[in-house]
C-alpha cells in the first residue's frame, strides 16, 4: 500500500502573527500579457491555531462503502477545510469566533446535510478535494471523517488529512508511523479518500522551526512508500531527502507559488478579535489569482481556505458576499475559473495596435532573487506564461550571490526560466570572490568567467551585455580591456537597432544615483548610435529621455536609459527626478518588456498582480 503525505511548515508565532523569512507598431508582448500570470503576495506567513474542544464521540470507525477506488490525476484542485464546527464557533471568550455570517448560518457539523450542502458548494467550484484539518487519533477532527468520506458516496469528491501534529513539536518516527498506519487502515481504502497513483494524500502542518530534519524524520517513518509532500520553509530545495512535492500554507498572502509543485491563493484574512485584515478581501483579485493558478499549471492547486471561519479566509457562502446563484461570490469566481464575461481579466496593460507584430521580445528585470523577500516568486509566477528572452540585470540573488543562494533562493523562482536568460553580473556577485556562484549557476552563458561582457543578436537587433564592476576585470575607462572590446564588437556589428544592458546605472535618481564609472561605456554606445540601456542596482523603476553620456537631452541621437530594479529585493524610496527622468516608480515589482522590431521597439512595465502602475511607449532606432 502506499501513502501521500503534505507536510506543512509554521511560519507564525504562538499568537498566529504571520512572521516572515528574511513578488503605433503593433505589440506581441502585449497579447502574452493578457494570458499572463502575475501572483502577489508570496512570503513564509502562517498560523498558529489549536483544535477546539468539543465532545464529539471519540470512537472513530468507518464503514468502507463499496464503490471503486480511483485515483485522480495531477493538477488537482483541493481546498483546506475545518470539520471543528460547531465547538469552534466560540474561542478565546468569542462567540461566535468570525467577522462574517455564514450563509449556513453557525451550523453543526455533526448533520450530513451540511456536509453534504458543502461538497456540492466545493464541487460546484470545481474543487476535487477537502483537506481536512486532523490532529490526531481519537481526536474531535479524527471522528468526524467517517461523516466526512460517507458524505462523498458518489465518488465524485475526495478527503485528504492536513496532519496537524507537526505543528505542535517534532513526533518522532515510531508516532508518525504510527499515525500513517492508522490514517491508512481507517481511511486510506475508502473510496472517498484522495488518491493519486493509487497512493493516498495526507497533508502536514508543522512549525516555523521545522526543515531539513522534519523531511528526515518523514522520510525515516516513510516504511509504507508515502507520497510525501512537504510545506516549504527557506532552502527547502537543499535538503539531501526530498519529498514528491511542497506546498504552502499562507492564508495572509493572495497567492503563493511554489514553481510547478504548487499554487495556493487565499480570498482574504481578517481574524477575529483583529480590528482591520491581515488580508483586504478584493474580488477582482481573487478571480485574477485564480487565473494564475490556472496558467501556472501546478500540480496541486490550493485554496486556503473553504471554511475557516475563524481566521477569515473562507471561499464558503456569507451574507456579506452572497450572490444570486447561492454559492456565494467566491465560488462563482472558482466557478467560472476566474472569468468575467468569458474574457480575461483586467491586467494593466497599454495597448499599442490593433495587429500582433510576430517580432522577439525580451522581459529584463534586475536586484532579484532572495530566501528572505516574496518579491522574486511573484515576478517569477509572472514570467511563467510570458514567451520572450529572459534578460537579468545584475544582483541576480541576494545576499552575497553564493552558488547555494542560487541554488536555493534563486533556482526555483527565476532559476524555472534558466534556458532562455541571458544573465548580467551585479556587484552583490562579487561578494563571493570572482563571482564564482554566478559563473558556476549560469555556466557559458554568463560569458568567460573572467570578463562577464559577451554580446548576441535576437532577430535583427545587436545586443551587448557589459560588466559594471569595474574594478573586477581590469577597469571601465576608454583603454580597458573591456571597452576596448566593445568599441571592436560595435564596429563588427553595425546593426540599425541595438540594445545594451548592465547593472550599475550612469544615470539615476534612485539611493545609489550616477555611477560616473561607466561612463565610457556609455561614450562608446553613444559613438556607435545604440538605442537603449537597462540597468538596475537602484531597486526602483526610472525611464529616461534619450540622452547623451553627458546628461544633455538628444532626441535625435541620444540613447534611452532604464532603471529596473524591480525584480523581486525590497523596493527602495527614488529620491527627487534628476535631468531627463520622465518616469519613476519605488513601489511596484516587475518586469520591463521590449518587443523589438526592425527598426525600432515598444516597451511596457508589467506590474504583478494587484498593483497598476505600468509605463509604456515606443521609439525607433538610429
Amino acid at each position: 500500500m502506499c501513502v501521500i503525505v503534505f507536510i506543512a511548515m509554521s511560519n507564525r508565532n504562538s499568537n498566529g502573527i504571520p512572521l516572515t523569512s528574511d513578488l503605433g507598431q503593433a505589440n506581441n508582448l502585449e497579447n502574452q500579457v493578457l494570458n499572463a500570470s502575475v501572483p502577489q503576495g508570496i512570503s513564509f506567513a502562517q498560523s498558529a491555531r489549536e483544535e477546539p474542544v468539543s465532545n464529539v464521540n471519540t470512537s472513530a470507525s468507518l464503514s468502507i462503502n463499496s464503490n471503486e477506488i480511483t485515483s485522480l490525476t495531477l493538477p488537482i484542485r483541493a481546498a483546506f477545510y475545518y470539520p471543528w464546527f460547531p465547538e469552534a464557533w466560540n474561542q478565546q471568550g468569542i462567540d461566535p469566533y468570525t467577522n462574517y455570517n455564514p450563509t449556513l448560518g453557525f451550523y453543526d457539523l455533526s448533520n450530513p446535510q451540511v456536509i453534504k450542502t458543502q461538497i456540492d458548494a466545493m464541487l460546484y467550484a470545481h474543487i476535487e478535494a477537502g483537506i481536512a484539518s486532523w490532529w490526531g487519533q481519537g481526536t474531535n477532527t479524527d471522528n468526524r471523517m467517517p461523516a466526512l468520506l460517507s458524505a462523498t458516496i458518489d465518488n465524485s469528491f475526495k478527503w485528504s488529512i492536513y496532519y496537524e501534529p507537526e505543528g505542535q513539536g517534532n513526533p518522532t518516527d515510531s508516532t508518525i508511523t504510527s499515525d500513517l498506519i492508522y490514517i491508512q487502515d481507517h481511511y486510506g481504502n475508502d473510496p472517498g479518500f484522495l488518491r493519486i497513483d493509487n497512493r493516498f494524500v495526507v497533508f502536514v502542518y508543522a512549525d516555523a522551526a521545522d526543515g531539513c530534519d522534519m523531511v528526515d524524520r518523514w522520510h525515516a517513518a516513510n516504511t509504507m512508500n508515502a507520497y510525501i509532500v512537504l510545506k516549504v520553509f527557506p532552502s527547502y530545495l537543499s535538503c539531501p531527502n526530498q519529498p514528491d512535492g511542497w506546498h504552502q500554507y499562507a492564508p495572509a498572502n493572495a497567492v503563493d507559488f511554489q514553481g510547478q509543485y504548487s499554487f495556493t491563493i487565499s480570498p482574504g484574512f481578517w481574524k477575529a478579535g483583529e480590528t482591520t485584515p491581515r488580508l483586504v478581501r478584493d474580488l477582482s483579485i481573487w478571480r485574477q489569482s485564480i487565473r494564475e493558478m490556472i496558467d501556472s499549471g501546478a500540480n496541486f492547486q490550493l485554496i486556503t481556505t473553504f471554511n475557516e471561519w475563524g481566521e477569515g479566509t473562507s471561499v464558503e457562502s456569507a451574507d456579506q458576499w452572497a450572490s444570486s446563484s447561492g454559492y456565494g461570490a467566491y465560488l462563482d469566481a472558482l466557478h467560472n475559473d476566474g472569468l468575467v464575461n468569458d474574457t480575461r481579466l483586467y491586467l494593466p496593460v497599454v495597448k499599442f495596435g490593433s495587429n500582433l507584430s510576430g517580432d522577439p521580445v525580451v522581459l529584463a528585470a534586475g536586484d532579484i532573487a532572495s530566501c528572505g523577500s516574496p518579491g522574486d516568486e511573484r515576478t517569477a509566477a509572472l514570467l511563467t506564461n510570458l514567451n520572450g528572452t529572459v534578460l537579468t540585470l545584475g544582483d541576480n540573488v541576494y545576499e552575497s550571490g553564493t552558488l547555494s543562494e542560487f541554488n536555493n533562493c534563486y533556482n526555483h523562482t527565476w532559476g524555472q526560466f534558466k534556458n532562455r536568460t541571458n544573465p548580467s553580473v551585479g556587484n552583490h556577485e562579487y561578494k563571493t570572490s570572482g563571482a564564482t556562484g554566478y559563473f558556476s549557476f549560469f555556466g557559458s552563458a554568463a560569458g568567460d568567467p573572467q570578463k562577464g561582457y559577451y554580446s548576441y543578436d535576437i532577430g535583427t537587433w545587436h545586443i551587448i551585455v557589459i560588466n559594471s564592476n569595474c574594478s573586477e576585470i581590469g577597469g571601465c575607462d576608454i583603454n580597458s580591456p573591456q571597452v576596448t572590446w566593445l568599441s571592436a564588437d560595435l564596429t563588427a556589428h553595425p546593426t540599425l537597432c541595438t540594445l545594451a544592458y548592465w547593472h550599475h546605472p550612469l544615470f539615476s535618481s534612485g539611493l545609489h544615483g550616477n555611477d560616473e564609472a561607466v561612463k565610457p561605456i556609455w561614450q562608446a554606445l553613444y559613438n556607435a548610435g545604440v538605442e537603449l540601456v537597462l540597468n538596475g542596482h537602484d531597486h526602483d523603476y526610472e525611464r529616461f529621455a534619450p540622452q547623451d553620456p553627458n546628461g544633455v537631452a538628444d532626441a535625435m541621437n541620444g540613447i534611452r536609459e532604464f532603471v529596473v530594479g524591480t525584480g523581486g529585493k525590497d523596493l527602495r524610496s527614488i529620491g527627487g527626478p534628476i535631468t531627463n527622468s520622465e518616469v519613476q516608480n519605488d513601489s511596484t515589482w516587475g518586469v520591463l518588456g521590449l518587443t523589438l522590431h526592425s527598426s525600432g521597439y515598444d516597451w511596457m512595465f508589467i506590474p504583478v498582480v494587484g498593483e497598476t502602475f505600468t509605463d509604456s511607449g515606443s521609439g525607433i532606432c538610429h
